[in-house]
This record gives C-alpha cells, structure tokens and sequence, in this order.
C-alpha cells in the first residue's frame, strides 16, 4: 500500500533527525578524540608512557583517519618498542594515504618483527613497484634495504617449513600426550655438533630478530690451548696516548643515552635550573642537536644553549663552532663562556680582530658579529669551512629569507644548528617557517604547502589545522614560560634621586663639557673614547675624572693650550668629601637597617668612596675585578656575617649568591640600560625573599638623568621583566650602542633646549618599539601559549 505524503514527510523528517543525531555523536566523538590525543600527548612528553598508551589508544578509536594521532601512536610505541603497536599506527596511517614515503619503507622491518613474513614480502614487492613514483632521497638505498628484508623473510619462512616437516617425522610414539590429542607437530628440534658452524651474517640477524619459538642449537667451543696462552704471553703494553684513548672511547660510549649531562659538574658560578637541563637533553636527545629555543624573555635560552654546547665539546661531538649575535652582545656571550662554561673562543670584539682576515676566521671557536659575518670581507672564508655547531642569538633577525642574515645562515655547513628567539612571529607566520627551514629543511614542507595548509587567508597570523603544525613543530621547538619554570620573585621598587650639585661642582662639570667640547673636534684615532669615557666618569665622581685626565698627560701629546685646560679641570676634581651625593648615601645607609650593596663603575670612585664611608665610620667592604678569589670570597662571607654596605664594581657578585642583600644603590649610571639591568639581576632572582628596593642616582641636569628620564618615564624599564629591555633596545639600535646614541646627542645638541627635544625624540622611538616589543609578545602567546613547553 503506497505511503501518503504525510507519512512520507514524517518519514523524511526522522530520517533526517537520526542523520543529525549520528552527526552530532560523531562530532562529540572527535572533540573527546582530540582530547584524548591532547593527554596522549602530554604524558608522551612527560615521558609517562601507560597513561600515553592508554590515551593514545582512545585517540585512535574515536579518530582512525588522522594522520597527527596516528604518528604520535607510532611515536609512543616505538619509544616503549611495542613493534606491533607500531606497525598498527603506519599501517592505519598508510590506509590513509597520508603517509610520509620514508616511513612506508619502515613498514616491512615492522612486519618482519613481528613474525609475519608473507605479509612482509607481498608489501615489499607491492612498495618496490611504486619506488619511482615516490618523493623522497635515498631512494636506492631504501629499495636495497628493503630487499636485504625480503630475503631475510625468506629464508625464515624456509627455516619454518623445515621445521614443521621435521616435526612431522618424528615417530608418534615420542609425542606427549598432551600433542597426540591436538595433533601438533613438536615444535623444538636440539641438535649437536662436535664443531661450531657458522652462519651468513644475515641468517644470524634473521634468528635474533623472530620472535617465536626457533630451534634451539647447541654448539660446543674448543681452544688450542698452546696458541692461547702463546698470544697472551705476547702482549704489547699501551702508551698513555693509548689508554686515554680507549677511556675516553668507553666514557662516550656509557654517555651516548644523554641520560645525564656530563658537563654539569664543570659548570662554575651557575645555578642551572630543571627546565634547562631538561632542554638541553631534550635537544640532544630528540632534536640531534638541531632546535628553536623560543622561552620568554630572562628564562636563560643563552644558558640552555651553552649547555648543550658544551655537552658536544666534552662528548668529543663538537670540535669547531660559529655563535652569531648582534654586535652589542659578542662580548656578553665572549664572556658568559668564559667565566660560566670555560670555553674560550675568540670574537669580532677582540683587539686583535681585523676585518677579511681568513686566519681568524679558520680558529675553532668563533663569537661573531652578524654584521661582520655577512660582509664581503668575511663571508667568503665563513661559507667554505664547515662548523660541527652553529648557534644564532636574537634569531628573529633571519625571520625574511631575501635577507642577507637568513642566505648567511642558510648556506653554512654545519652538523649542528640553535636558533634562538624569544619571539619566532613577529608580524606573518612565513617567518616561522623561514626559521624552521633553516633547522630541517621540509619540516613545514614548501612554501606554497605551508600557505595551503596552514595559512588563514585574511589573517597572515592565525594558523589553520593547529594539530597538525603543532606536532610538526614540537619535534624542533622548545618554548619555556615563566609559569613552567615557576618563577616567583618578590617584586622591585626603583627610585630616581636627583641631586642637585653644588656650586664646585658645577664649575667643575661647566668646565669639563668645555674640554670635552674642545677635544671631540680633534677627531683623532682612540680620542673619541677618551672623551666619551671623561663624560661618562664625570657622572660617577671627580676622583674617577682626575685618574684619568692624569693619565691623558702622561701618555698622549697634546697641544700647549689642550696641556693648560686638561690640568685646569684636574685641579678641580679635588673635592671634598662631604659632596650632595655622598650626603644622600649616608642618609640612605643610616636610615634602614638592611644590608646595602652600592655599584660604582670606576676605580677611582672606589678610593673616593673608601675615604668617605671610614671618615664616616661606616662598616663597609669592598669587591672589585683587582681582588683574588680568596679576598673576593672573604669579602662576601664578611659582607653577608657582619658588615652593613658592600662598595662593588660592574662584576661585583658574579655568580655569588647575593639574595640575602634586599638593597642597592647605582651610585653612578652606565650609560647601557643592560649593565643597569645585570646590576639589579644581582639580587632580584630566584631566591630572594624581600622586596627589592633600587636607588638611582644622578645629578640635575646631567647626562644621566636625561637618561634615567626616558628609560624609567617613558619605558618603565624597572618594571619590566629582566631581559625584556634588550628586545626593545634591538629594535631601535641597529648596530650602534644605546651609549653611542646618547653621546651623540649630547655633543650634537648646541642648547639645552636641542638637547632636551633629541632625548624626547630618543625616548619616543623607545616607546614606539616597547608598544611593537608588547605586540610581539602578545602575538607569540597566542600562537604557542603553554603549547611548546618541556
């Protein structure tokens, strides 16, 4: 009977429900899927393999046609070498037709594991087949290997048919009971030999691979017992060359897991943290030495890499290195080696350096200039030699491939290769995938994919298919926050004390600017070092001035009327004591309690201050660059047991534990914000307990409180995070320091007036490089979040 139009429509519309029912279940089903593949993940890194498996398992139930989920199966299960696991995963992924070619040439040797050799055979032919329509290197070796399988799957089919025929002879009278009623044949053979046979090289491995049961041979061994111990009553005695040889072939061979970093002990003045060490073994381990290390800012990427260099150099891996950075850091990594690593290399900053000299770009270890690095002079002699290591501080400046930086980088030989940046995308994702293509090449496949594939039209910094270029980008990306490295330090409170100078000293400065005035039109060879030197000095002390101007009489030829000013403005520095600054000092000393850690930069301001605080009677202790290490120890044991202030230069307390002083005053200014930055980085870090309170001082109207002016009101430099100043400082140096750019205002500038709009105009540009910095920042969160961490 024909259905009328009612029931129809009813029909329709039930259908039509149970559609959008099995819709939304399915829809339901991949959410729980992906978030089982989130927790399989996430255990799979923090290497708890159960709980991996077991999500993993549910990830693949709810989505068999991922090819994301199902690497990372295939990823599990070899790292808990379940070779059947495995096989599931590529042979799934491979239905897909998604599968990567070099891993289809895996497929057989898991077949062959497993015990399923017909099967192993039929695949090899079928895969033999298509090897010219494949994509992929090494093709010929590939199709080798696979063959060398084939027959190995062979001859154990061959060995299991003998096996069973063998089995079948046996008289049923010796057959167990227990095999009488099932009918199967006995499954071991034991034969004897008087004489041990030795088999092909590929039979061995094909026993030792079976799993199964294999017949079990018994050999027996004899030895000629005259040449025995005639060989051993011939020994020849090793040298020392010898003997350190096989102990340190044996000391690699026990380090090869990268279980333990055995560089650690070496480390001097450095307080590694576990996130460091856990990426460096990271990077050793699974990225071969070849990563993206992208922590937030002041998370220590320069520590991390340094460590993973140095594992190389004491694993005998790493024999020859190139670092790269911007020219205002060669001497910071030149020295952070030095004093934290014990690696001495030579760099573009060293007095001997000259530009276009191949002998100096031929030592082993390098610190470099990238701007030195990339031009003519040098390039040349830099791209033929190879490097084991290639490590590249402030990595976002190769971010666009048509730049000089990125070709430099790109056609370097190098076995090993860091990148680091705390900010990988800055304005478009193309430049995630430039860095990537310097570190594995078709990671992120072409170009032309990478925009398919991942690239929202519209939005050049949303990506599409997040899974899939997550999983591609966790095998060579590392990225820290400060909330995985749980660092909670008590806050800090900077306060800029502006002393207004007396009438000496204004005479004094007046006259200074003069001679400095005078002697910057000379222009000659070191004298613009000099004078800018003279200039910074005149804002820490007169003392430090004098011991100078002293020195430029007795060393340099000036002219008669140069000779008369220079000795003029020497006989000024002879102040007294008690100046305005130095009153404010023991005015701060005197009112609290704490410890107190004064940072001067000049030895004579050192012995001026010396003179001060014992008139004064004040518990004091100095630390300078001058003292040994026992006295430097003795000075910090002291300042930290019984003496209230603490007087210390530039290098005062590297890599001592000064946590327990809450108090500092800058009693004079570099003019680099990064050293003002390393001063506080003495005491607010990991370990202080007490707020930290910071004294700026400077005196009205000086270079230093122009300085101070922009970098605390237009910046708010002593809020930021450490580390964080030197990205915005990056975007508006170029290649020329921060101090550089303020000595050039200041001769420049022909009034006040002019001075006061070239430092507004300075702090502007900072402002507008801390908002894009802010942007950056913001962008990178988004993209990566917690995404990347250990």
């Amino acid at each position: 009977m024909a259905r009328s139009k009612r029931e129809k429509k009813n029909l329709k519309r039930k259908k039509k429900k149970k559609q959008v029912k099995a819709s939304r279940i399915r829809s339901q089903a991949a959410q729980k899927g992906w978030y089982h593949f989130e927790d399989a993940h996430f255990y799979y890194l923090e290497q708890d393999m159960p709980k991996a498996v077991k999500y993993i398992k549910k990830a693949v139930k709810a989505l068999p046609n991922e090819p994301d989920v199902l690497m990372l199966m295939a990823s599990i299960a070899r790292e808990i070498n379940n070779s059947a696991m495995e096989l599931k995963a590529v042979l799934m992924l491979d239905k897909t037709g998604q599968i990567p070619p070099e891993l289809k040439f895996e497929i057989p040797s898991l077949l062959y594991m497993v015990g399923r050799f017909e099967d192993c055979i039929k695949y090899i032919d079928t895969l033999i087949a298509i090897v010219p329509t494949l994509k992929m290197s090494h093709k010929r070796e590939a199709k080798k290997e696979v063959k060398k399988i084939r027959q190995y799957c062979e001859k154990m089919i061959a060995i299991e048919g003998q096996q069973k025929k063998a089995a079948e002879k046996i008289p049923s009278d010796t057959r167990s009971d227990k095999e009488k009623k099932t009918n199967k044949p006995v499954e071991k053979i034991r034969t004897s030999t008087k004489t041990s046979t030795v088999t092909s090289k590929a039979a061995s491995e094909s026993v030792k691979a079976t799993p199964g049961d294999i017949p079990d041979i018994s050999t027996t061994c004899t030895i000629d017992k005259k040449l025995f111990l005639k060989a051993l009553s011939n020994l020849v005695p090793a040298g020392p060359a010898t003997h350190e040889l096989a102990v340190l072939s044996h000391e690699i061979q026990l380090a090869e897991s990268f279980e333990t970093l055995i560089s650690l002990s070496s480390l001097k003045g450095i307080q590694s943290f576990n996130y460091q060490e856990e990426t460096a073994k990271k990077v050793l381990k699974q990225f071969r030495g070849r990563a993206l290390l992208s922590d937030e800012v002041g998370l220590g990427k320069t520590i991390e890499a340094l460590m993973v260099l140095k594992e190389y150099i004491q694993r005998a891996m790493v024999q020859s290195f190139l670092i790269l950075t911007p020219t205002p850091l060669v001497s910071q990594w030149q020295q952070e080696m030095k004093s934290k690593f014990n690696i001495d290399a030579c760099s573009t900053d060293d007095k001997g350096f000259c530009s276009g000299v191949k002998s100096f770009w031929d030592k082993p270890f390098v610190v470099a200039s990238i701007n030195q690095a990339k031009s003519r002079k040098n390039e040349g002699f830099i791209i033929k030699r190879e490097y084991d290591m290639v490590i590249v501080d402030e990595a976002h400046h190769l971010k666009n491939r048509s730049t000089l930086n990125w070709k430099l980088v790109n056609s370097l030989k190098k076995r090993f290769i860091l990148l680091l940046t705390a900010t990988p995308v800055e304005n478009n994702l193309m430049e995630l995938y430039n860095l990537i293509t310097l570190l594995k090449p078709g990671q992120l496949e072409t170009a032309t994919s990478f925009r398919k594939k991942f690239m929202t039209k519209g939005d050049p910094t949303d990506p599409k298919n997040r899974a899939l270029l997550k999983g591609l980008l966790n095998q060579v990306m590392i990225r820290n926050t400060r909330a995985l490295a749980n660092i909670n330090i008590p806050p800090r409170f900077a306060e800029t004390i502006r002393i207004k100078p007396d009438e000496r000293e204004k005479a004094f400065y007046e006259k200074l600017e003069d001679l400095i005035f005078s002697l910057d039109q000379k222009k000659q060879g070191r004298i613009k070092m000099v004078v800018k030197n003279l200039l910074a000095q005149a804002g820490s002390s007169p003392r430090a001035v004098e011991l100078t101007l002293q020195n430029m009489l007795e060393k340099e030829n000036y002219t008669r009327e140069h000779q008369k000013e220079l000795k003029a403005v020497a006989g000024l520095c002879r102040a007294a004591l008690d100046t305005p600054k130095n009153k404010m000092l023991l005015k701060l000393i005197k009112a609290s309690k704490e410890k107190i850690i004064v940072f001067v930069k000049y030895k004579g301001t050192i012995e001026h201050l010396e003179e001060f605080l014992e008139w004064n009677n004040i518990s004091f202790v100095l630390f300078h660059g001058s003292m040994g290490n026992k006295q430097k120890d003795a000075a910090i044991d002291q300042f930290r047991d019984t003496t209230k202030v603490l007087v210390t230069t530039e290098i005062g307390g590297e890599g001592r534990n000064l946590q327990f002083c809450s108090r500092m005053v800058n009693y004079d200014l570099p003019w680099n914000p990064m050293k003002i930055e390393q001063r506080i980085g003495r005491i607010h870090r990991i370990g202080q307990e007490k707020e930290v309170h910071i004294y700026n001082f400077c005196a009205s109207g000086s270079i230093e409180d122009y300085i101070l002016d922009i970098l605390d009101r237009k910046i708010n430099m002593f809020e930021m995070v450490i580390g964080e100043i030197d990205m915005i400082l990056g975007r508006i140096r170029g290649e020329k320091e921060f101090g550089d750019i303020v000595y050039d205002i200041w001769l420049e500038s022909r009034s006040k007036t002019e001075r006061k709009k070239f430092f507004s105009a300075l702090g502007t540009k900072l402002k507008r490089a801390k908002t894009g910095y802010n942007k950056t920042r913001d962008l990178d969160d988004k993209l990566f979040g917690d995404t990347y961490e250990l």
